[in-house]
Order: structure tokens, then C-alpha cells, then sequence
């Protein structure tokens, strides 16, 4: 890896953003990189889902809960560099469906291409996804 592929990466890192606890929230880190909202419960998961996504060149916001990552949207709404959104389905405050439901509800957001991520392997689960146009869903 070059020197100036090192700064780059470096640079990510620093720049990307995740929210460790409910007291801190993401924020938008204004540059080019393209954003996607990845919502996750689980630290661990969330932790690793932000750094992949990072090492792909994304800016990512890591919220804990579907309010959260709903909160973010909002905010994002309308921002040519927000690209998607990555969403486990089981987690408290807002579950994933619901915030599938509000993605979809919202004329703003309702093309935004979102994918759930789970371990629910339920098929009324992935039904009522696909019923609004999930764009993928992938079990853990």
C-alpha cells in the first residue's frame, strides 16, 4: 500500500463517523464520499458492518436502533450523496420493518435502495419485506 493510499485510509477512518452509545450520534462529515445509514443493534456487528463499508469508501453513520437511523435519514433527505441503507430487522425502539415502512411512507426516501440484514430466517419477515420493496436482504 502506498504512502498516499495510507493518508486516504487514514483520513477515512478518521472522517467516518459511529455511534458508540446512545449519547453520542452520528454526524455527517461533509466530503465526497457517498453515505450510507447502517442501523445495528449489536456493537460487534455494527462495528464491523461501519468498517467494511468504510474500507469500500463510504461514509457510513452506525446508529444503534431504527429511531436513530430514521433521525439520520430525516436529516439526509434530499442529499445526493446518501445512497442507501443497511438495517438489521430485529432491534429495540424502532424495529427494521418500521423503518422499511417509513423509508417507503416517506416521497423522499421511497426509492432509497435498502437492504436488511438478520437473523431472523422467518418467512412472514421476509415477505413483509419484500411486500415494500426491500432491495435485499442477506441472513446472518
Amino acid at each position: 500500500m502506498s504512502e498516499e493510499e495510507k493518508a486516504e485510509e487514514t483520513k477515512a477512518e478518521e472522517t467516518n463517523t459511529e455511534a458508540a452509545s446512545s449519547d453520542e450520534q452520528p454526524k455527517v462529515v461533509d466530503d465526497d464520499r457517498d453515505i450510507i445509514v447502517v442501523a445495528e443493534d449489536s456493537p460487534p456487528n455494527r462495528k464491523i458492518l461501519v468498517h467494511l463499508l468504510q474500507k469500500l469508501g463510504y461514509q457510513v453513520l452506525g446508529c444503534e436502533h431504527g429511531e436513530q437511523a430514521w433521525n439520520e435519514i430525516q436529516e439526509l433527505k434530499g442529499n445526493p450523496k446518501f445512497v442507501a441503507v443497511i438495517s438489521d430487522i430485529m432491534m429495540p425502539t424502532m424495529d427494521g420493518i418500521e423503518l422499511l415502512k417509513n423509508i417507503r411512507g416517506t416521497e423522499e426516501t421511497k426509492d432509497l435502495p435498502v437492504l436488511l440484514v438478520t437473523a431472523v430466517s422467518d418467512k412472514d419477515y421476509i415477505l413483509e419485506a419484500k411486500s415494500m420493496n426491500v432491495n435485499g436482504y442477506i441472513l446472518k
